[in-house]
């Protein structure tokens, strides 16, 4: 039985499993610098937003539930609505602004954050990437049987 000299060689696996180590490390180094300028991205892009956020929290928790009642107090007085009815109105109409700040902060956030998306696609090409060389690898080193 002859076989083929190329097939009796012993292929360096350690020269080869060390070169995919050090592309590997090599790409993790590459991910964690573009995960941390995207952080810092996304932090940059984040702050009016956050500053939208904190001050629509502050005219709710704050100032504006007075304000509002002085207002549905005005508002009964000029229209004639009960006291309860105007309340009623203001609540809503502060509901209203307050969504439209909400929608706003979230609106921006979302465009922060999307930032991310360059490093889960570099991630995933990585990952496609050593997926591939692994079973290229794992091809060639194997013996064919007879």
């Amino acid at each position: 039985m002859i076989r083929n000299s190329k097939y009796n060689q012993q292929p360096d696996i350690k020269g080869g499993f060390g070169d995919l180590i050090a592309d590997m490390i090599s790409l993790s180094e590459l991910q964690l610098e573009l995960l941390a300028v995207d952080s810092r991205d996304a932090l940059r892009k984040s702050l009016y937003p956050l500053i939208l956020l904190c001050l629509g929290l502050g005219l709710i928790v704050g100032a504006f539930p007075v304000m509002l009642f002085g207002l549905s107090w005005w508002l009964s007085e000029m229209t004639g609505l009960s006291l309860a009815g105007s309340c009623l109105a203001m609540a809503l109409l502060s509901l209203a602004g307050a969504g439209l700040l909400f929608y706003l902060a979230r609106k921006g956030l979302a465009h922060s954050l999307g930032h991310f998306k360059r490093t889960r696609d570099e991630l995933r090409s990585n990952t496609q990437w050593i997926k591939k060389i692994l079973s290229e690898k794992q091809c060639y080193h194997q013996t064919p049987t007879r």
